[in-house]
């Protein structure tokens, strides 16, 4: 299956199941360029799942999952591409006690991108303004 180019996230009857607990059922979500949505239903329903099957963070086991025109499966050059341009924010943010704010967010950036230091802790101030905490970058989680 093709999909347009303005098409970032497209999931076409996406199951996903949990031993005998079937928490994915017939997902189709299509997510266009620059377009926001938000997930939402109670707790249990699935949603961190869902979420979980875009980074391959879980495997899905039927269906289809392509992420700015590469598609989820088990090959594992098409999963680290995707890993490199999707980020992921939980509830819980697992940020590493023993490094800043600031270096938690540059970690990636320098490590997965060979992003120079001080590029990586630009941006991450950049980040840090927009959602108006950039004294927090020295601070430790």
């Amino acid at each position: 299956m093709t999909v347009s180019d303005d098409v970032m996230i497209h999931m076409n009857a996406v199951h996903k199941w949990y031993g005998e607990f079937h928490v994915l059922k017939d997902i189709n979500l299509t997510v266009n360029k620059g377009e926001r949505i938000v997930i939402c239903g109670p707790s249990g329903s699935g949603k961190s799942t869902l979420i979980r099957c875009l980074n391959r963070l879980e495997e899905h086991q039927q269906g289809q999952i392509v992420v700015e025109g590469t598609e989820l499966t088990g090959d594992l050059k098409h999963i680290e591409q995707i890993r490199r341009e999707v980020g992921m924010v939980f509830q819980h943010f697992n940020l590493f006690p023993h490094l800043s704010i600031l270096d938690n967010l540059t970690l990636a950036p320098i490590w997965v991108r060979k992003m120079p230091k001080a590029d990586a802790e630009d941006v991450a101030m950049k980040y840090l303004e927009r959602v108006k905490i950039p004294e927090q970058a020295a601070k430790y989680p």
